[in-house]
């Protein structure tokens, strides 16, 4: 299964320079800014599935560029744990294949929604609720598409 989802990226919206203005270098696990200077990883937060890169306090300080790059005495800046796999996801979610996705995957998903829930949030609680809500839902749908399909006799003569 190849899945075809557009990253969601947050916005830089404070006016400085975003991630994209730094250069990842897989050999060294560091971003490099555009003033040519490492910035180096410092920490890994499994919880926040981040990893994070800070300069050198002495290498922002003297720089021309640094009222555009950081309000703070040095750049940090997170890399998601999984950045590689999430770029290779974002770079397949072409505007066609998204057109398609919108047009099998999402309609069932409102369909169940909507028509067989009747309002757009689940009754049941937790993670197994949801799941088993979510199961009935999915099952009746099926059927329902089904007898579209092929017809109430068709369907009793298949299963039969």
């Amino acid at each position: 299964m190849i899945p075809h989802v557009p990253a969601a990226r947050s916005v830089n919206a404070n006016g400085l320079l975003d991630r994209s203005a730094f250069t990842y270098q897989a050999e060294t696990d560091s971003f490099v800014c555009i003033e040519g200077k490492m910035l180096k990883r410092v920490q890994l937060s499994r919880k926040d599935r981040a990893i994070y890169y800070q300069a050198q306090a002495a290498d922002c300080e003297s720089r021309p560029h640094k009222s555009q790059c950081t309000l703070a005495s040095r750049r940090m800046i997170t890399r998601h744990l999984h950045d590689d796999a999430l770029n290779r996801m974002h770079a397949r979610a072409t505007p066609a294949l998204m057109r398609l996705r919108r047009s099998t995957v999402e309609h069932p998903f409102g369909t169940i929604k909507y028509h067989i829930f009747g309002h757009p949030r689940l009754l049941l609680r937790g993670l197994n609720g949801a799941r088993i809500e979510i199961g009935i839902a999915t099952m009746a749908y099926n059927l329902k598409r089904m007898i579209n399909l092929l017809g109430a006799s068709r369907l009793i003569q298949a299963l039969a």
